[in-house]
């Protein structure tokens, strides 16, 4: 089966893409949560490039992307990743020590090294039910200035994009989840997301792109 290297990933001769390691090595223990194969494939790659980022950051956020899902396939876990948002260099990360079930976060320690950045970040995170991004995705996307863009990547080769930065969509999403969250309890999250981005579609108040 053709796969893909990080960085070393060529065509031969007869344009075929020669390879010795797969993104996500794949096994016969496969469940629900299990990664695709679709990510060991060109086009997965390719998605990347449609980011509107330098393309060698973005070929850092794919690597780091191979990272996560081989930490976390067949699992319920999340992993998140930092890497600069102009020189795609790796600042931050929690992959060594132990994942949580459908969250992930930065401790003390990791954001230190994301604040000591000297330049915004982008960061990369997985959902193993391939969850579009989250209520609280873009609302760290937007409070944290320190983050230029957040990508999401779902164990079934989705991808997603979304770039915001500003504090102002925060305190709009927030609003509109304390607005509805006594009348639909814990529905209230998806129901203020839902607003929002039927706002966005109108009025480009932000960058949210489905990648594949």
């Amino acid at each position: 089966m053709c796969c893909l290297l990080f960085r070393s990933y060529q065509y031969g001769k007869r344009g075929l893409m020669e390879c010795s390691e797969s993104l996500v090595p794949l096994d016969k223990k496969t469940n629900a949560l299990s990664v695709s194969s679709v990510v060991n494939t060109k086009a997965f790659h390719d998605a990347f490039e449609k980011m509107p980022i330098p393309k060698f950051v973005a070929e850092s956020a794919y690597e780091q992307t191979g990272r996560i899902l081989r930490a976390t396939s067949g699992t319920n876990f999340e992993y998140m990743v930092a890497i600069n948002a102009r020189t795609g260099e790796l600042v931050a990360d929690n992959l060594y020590r132990s994942a949580s079930e459908k969250k992930t976060s930065f401790n003390d320690r990791e954001m230190w090294r994301v604040q000591k950045c000297p330049d915004r970040v982008t960061i990369v995170h997985n959902h193993p039910s391939s969850r579009p991004p989250s209520y609280r995705d873009v609302y760290t996307a937007a409070k944290e200035e320190k983050i230029s863009a957040s990508i999401i990547v779902g164990h079934d080769g989705s991808l997603w994009y979304i770039s915001i930065g500003d504090a102002n969509i925060a305190h709009q999403l927030e609003s509109a989840y304390n607005a509805r969250k006594d009348y639909y309890g814990n529905f209230a999250e998806n129901k203020a997301l839902d607003m929002l981005l039927k706002e966005n579609e109108t009025h480009n108040l932000f960058i949210w792109r489905r990648l594949r």
